[in-house]
């Protein structure tokens, strides 16, 4: 048996070692849920502050959304006879760049720790920022977009990495799901400034939203430093003392208060990641390996499914959608706003959800709403899409929004935590690059002509979004394992790998440790 062999078996846990013992663990094992009821404070402290990272990402990512409809970015940029395509390459030039930035956090994130890879997209953000206000040639624009989007690729492939290593198995699917709430709250966040500085009379109006991006990037690398490092990434770095500390003030409960559940989690993470250490690593690997090769497609399709919908292109392109069903500059960007609000409404219902529902429940249910409504809005836009059959152009308007609630209350958030946790200690961040490269590769793909599209083909381009969701729903459904309630360790097994250390069994172990200590006579 060579080394790569020896790794994959299991390790021996902290198992009975007579039947008295046995006796106590089996009573231990009915209460366990005991153990893994409850969060700790900390941890929601830890998860709330990594999910700025999602709110950079979704301010950098809709910035433009706004920018593209105030007069004096359209008096500076979008008079010449190809302003078609240059609105198309300023969202295809930060989708690029975006592409680019998830697969360099990789890299990062293994050398360095999974703060220290968001604290380097935060730097690049803060540069991109300063480049995209100061910008006065479409140029310059075009660079500080692609800069932008490295950091944002960054910043949203990383952050559920790390939130996904921090976060207890229980309510895995509420913390890491913050990550989409973070992005749709920057989406509001930048409707409410186009909004704003619309009213802005003077030809600094469009840069102010990249003022307030800069700032924003600067107040999210300042909260990096008051968070812990990854107890994983620490563990697998050999700074395994420092690993067990942060564990047990991340996941010390009231219901947990001698930290049972996180000892047993360190002696789980431990003894899993000596099980991999000596596993090659690589994206070659990942692809020649059968188990490793289903969770990489795994990742690259749950976003075939997810922008497939189209979500990213409307998204963007709201305030010019509705430009197109009549409504003034104004009226277009408070509608744009209003767009955002319902859809954090839905953030919230799934991440209320997600947990209770589990992950590939909630994928198949969206798959099929947004398919269904797309069908419709598809028809709506054949009609009504500049007319001014008020009727038509009311249900369009409407089922604009029933689709972004449709939206993130069943795929956004959950997209996102499934991509992360899916992955072995070893590989997550790889992993994480798989998933990203396939949601900015596809959101590129369906964003980068729409404009033209829209133009060209009109309502058949909404074909195209209702026929990649059907079919990427139906294959999605047969192929996905469930992982809810599992820890990152346990979820291995999903996949047809070996489990080091049951958890049920460490965490027995270790409150009938603390039962016998108290036995012990003083």
């Amino acid at each position: 048996m060579d080394v790569s062999e020896k790794s994959r078996e299991p390790q021996a846990g902290p198992v009975p070692t007579t039947s008295a013992e046995s006796s106590v663990v089996s009573s231990n094992r009915d209460e366990i849920q005991t153990q893994r009821g409850g969060t700790s404070r900390r941890v929601v402290q830890v998860c709330v502050t990594a999910a700025l990272g999602g709110f950079l990402y979704g301010f950098s990512a809709n910035a433009m959304s706004g920018t593209l409809a105030q007069t004096s970015f359209i008096a500076l940029f979008l008079t010449t006879t190809d302003a078609t395509s240059r609105m198309d390459g300023l969202l295809a030039s930060f989708l690029g760049g975006a592409f680019v930035g998830s697969i360099i956090q990789a890299p990062v994130s293994n050398r360095w720790g999974r703060r220290s890879a968001n604290l380097a997209a935060a730097l690049v953000s803060v540069i991109a920022g300063i480049l995209q206000s100061a910008s006065y040639y479409i140029e310059m624009l075009f660079v500080a977009r692609v800069i932008c989007g490295v950091a944002a690729g960054m910043v949203i492939a990383n952050s559920p990495v790390y939130m996904s290593e921090v976060a207890p198995p229980h309510t895995r699917g509420l913390l890491v799901g913050l990550q989409g709430v973070g992005i749709v709250a920057a989406y509001i966040a930048c409707s409410l400034c186009g909004l704003i500085f619309s009213f802005v009379q003077h030809p600094v109006q469009w840069r102010l939203t990249f003022i307030v991006l800069t700032v924003a990037a600067v107040g999210f690398g300042c909260s990096l430093l008051f968070l812990p490092e990854s107890p994983r990434w620490l563990m697998e770095n050999g700074r395994e003392e420092q690993a067990r500390a942060e564990l047990e003030r991340l996941h010390k409960t009231k219901s947990d208060p001698n930290g049972a559940l996180a000892r047993a989690e360190a002696k789980q993470i431990k003894a899993q990641i000596e099980a991999e250490r000596h596993l090659p690593k690589g994206y070659l690997y990942i692809f020649r390996t059968p188990h490793l090769r289903k969770r990489a497609f795994c990742s690259i399709l749950l976003w075939i499914m997810g922008q497939g919908t189209g979500i990213t292109a409307i998204a963007n392109l709201i305030p010019v959608l509705m430009g197109g069903l009549g409504f003034g500059n104004t009226l277009q960007l408070g509608l744009g706003c209003a767009w955002t609000v319902a859809a954090i409404l839905g953030c919230i219902v799934n991440v209320t959800f997600i947990d209770r529902i589990g992950r590939v429940k909630l994928l198949v249910i969206g798959g099929i709403t947004n398919a269904t409504i797309l069908a419709v809005m598809t028809a709506l836009v054949k009609y009504y899409l500049n007319t001014t059959y008020q009727p038509g152009i009311n249900a369009l308007v409407a089922l604009y929004f029933i689709f972004g609630f449709a939206f993130t209350s069943t795929i956004e958030c959950t997209a996102y935590v499934y991509g992360s946790e899916i992955w072995p200690t070893h590989l997550r961040s790889e992993g994480s690059t798989i998933a990203y490269a396939s949601f900015f590769g596809n959101a590129l793909a369906y964003s980068a002509p729409i404009n033209l599209a829209l133009k060209n083909i009109g309502w058949k381009y909404y074909l195209v979004f209702v026929a990649v969701t059907v079919v990427s729903t139906a294959i999605l459904a047969v192929y996905f394992p469930e992982t809810k309630n599992l820890t990152l360790e346990e979820i291995n097994a999903q996949f047809g790998d070996e489990v080091a250390v049951d958890l049920k069994d460490a965490i027995a172990a270790e409150v009938m440790a603390e039962t016998s200590s108290r036995k012990i006579p003083q």
